[in-house]
């Protein structure tokens, strides 16, 4: 007769019981690397602008001024998502489903190739008229242009945004500011 039992002998360790234990957290290291790599770049953007004048001579602002809050707010929500990503409860969700909502949520980003070729040549169509026909016109165009290949069902809508937008944006920045922008083809001022 077999038996079924294996002997006991002090060298025989028994299979561990199946216990709870503890999931273990995913970490997404690439993120991470992304967020710290990103961190030092928002802070030696930062050191930068605070070697910048924050106020001029006159009272008015200074170069430095718009670059210290955009630094500052930078390393703060790139501190905050490292935290957040840090912090992450490992129970919530099993990381296949993790993933899977992940990857059910991103988008097809080579579905539009199209798109994204004009809105290149548009953005360096504005860059080189910038100078040529001033801040508003090429403003004008470039959200034009983009608008309309964009957003075919609304043209009316496109139309009032691309002229509404720069031209706002023109006023707040040579009379509010009074940063100077160039004036192109356009008799302001």
């Amino acid at each position: 007769m077999t038996s079924t039992t294996r002997p006991t002998t002090p060298f025989h360790v028994p299979a561990p019981a199946a216990t709870a234990a503890r999931p273990k957290r995913n970490v997404n290291w690439p993120k991470l690397a992304f967020l710290g790599v990103l961190l030092l770049v928002f802070a030696v953007y930062t050191e930068m602008a605070m070697g910048m004048q924050w106020r001029t001579v006159a009272g008015r602002i200074g170069p430095g001024f718009f670059p210290r809050i955009l630094g500052a707010t930078a390393i703060a929500v790139t501190v905050v998502a490292l935290a957040r990503e840090l912090l992450a409860r490992a129970g919530e969700k099993p990381a296949d489903a993790v993933e899977a909502a992940e990857e059910a949520a991103e988008p097809d980003l080579g579905r539009h190739p199209l798109a994204l070729v004009a809105f290149v040549v548009a953005a360096a169509t504005f860059v080189a008229l910038f100078g040529v026909l001033g801040a508003a016109l090429s403003g004008v165009l470039f959200l034009a242009a983009t608008l309309w290949f964009l957003d075919r069902e609304h043209r009316v809508r496109s139309l009032i945004i691309a002229v509404s937008v720069p031209a706002l944006l023109y006023l707040a920045f040579e009379t509010g500011l009074n940063v100077g922008l160039p004036q192109g083809i356009l008799p302001i001022g």
